[in-house]
């Protein structure tokens, strides 16, 4: 995992520059996947630019999930995997990863906004720029770790954007050239095979990977990101198979019962009759016992 080095991304990052020099354009609009940047580069207001935001989020947390079950969408394409069969951009597996880590996964505001802002602060001391890393065009040139602190400076960072910080420095990490290119977010461009080497860095965790987060964190949160990328590592493809794979997109809470027929299982051929109500010897007590006396 030589490629999990600082200096050598050192070294690298002037592609950044020979790309954005070149006149490489940033596809904003991509089949409408970055809505929200094109309204925050004409608007320029806090909204739009938190939609921005939140939308680089979610479009990670799709990317991620076609590793898990690829689909005929643009992501799937894009990692070089598509299938014909419906996959988890259908049955809502990117929102339900955001929403994983932003409501169900406990982790302070204390610790997830310097993860985010040294991560962000990280990124901008390599070079790079926020646009086209965020898809952002701030006319007073702020940084990274600028934006982030002045769209987060009175809410609650949610703890799906330092992943998906993390996973996006992996990918420049990995493929400097992904800063640029379709979708939403350089993890989105990569290849399977390079989102695979960018989950192997942060599972391992990479010795060169942790030296950068903790290298942007304030002094008494050093030695949190051995911690955070254990954490990240056990959950990203664990969860997302958790989420693609269920029901829980077509479970309606006020009937109990889960409609339509959910994707995956067609795919995994379950219950190809439909959901049961029981097995009857299951009826009643155990073949038709009242009671168990208390030496059995």
């Amino acid at each position: 995992m030589d490629q999990f080095n600082r200096r050598a991304f050192l070294a690298r990052a002037s592609l950044f520059g020979a790309f954005v020099s070149a006149g490489v354009a940033f596809p904003g609009a991509l089949n409408g996947s970055l809505g929200a940047v094109g309204r925050a580069n004409a608007q320029g207001t806090g909204s739009a630019v938190l939609d921005a935001v939140e939308e680089f989020s979610l479009d990670t947390m799709r990317a991620l999930c076609v590793m898990v079950m690829p689909g005929p969408d643009e992501w799937s394409r894009q990692q070089g995997t598509p299938r014909e069969d419906p996959g988890p951009i259908e049955v809502g597996g990117g929102e339900f990863m955001k929403d994983l880590f932003d409501n169900y996964l406990a982790m302070g505001d204390q610790l997830s906004q310097p993860l985010a802002l040294g991560l962000g602060e990280a990124l901008s001391d390599m070079g790079i720029p926020t646009e086209p890393f965020l898809g952002l065009s701030e006319p007073d040139g702020r940084r990274i770790d600028q934006v982030l602190g002045y769209v987060y400076s009175d809410r609650v960072l949610p703890l799906s954007l330092p992943v998906a910080l993390l996973l996006n420095t992996g990918a420049l990490l990995v493929n400097p050239g992904s800063i640029v290119g379709p979708l939403g977010s350089p993890f989105s461009r990569l290849s399977l095979g390079d989102k695979c080497r960018v989950l192997e860095g942060i599972e391992g965790p990479v010795p060169q990977l942790i030296s950068i987060i903790d290298g942007a964190l304030p002094v008494p949160l050093r030695g949190s990101a051995s911690g955070f990328l254990r954490f990240a590592g056990g959950i990203l493809l664990q969860g997302t198979a958790f989420g693609v794979y269920s029901e829980q997109n077509n479970f309606d809470r006020a009937t109990r019962t889960v409609t339509p027929r959910p994707v995956p299982w067609d795919l995994t051929g379950f219950r190809p009759t439909g959901l049961v109500d029981g097995h009857p010897e299951f009826i009643g007590y155990y073949q038709n016992r009242t009671e168990v006396p208390a030496d059995a």
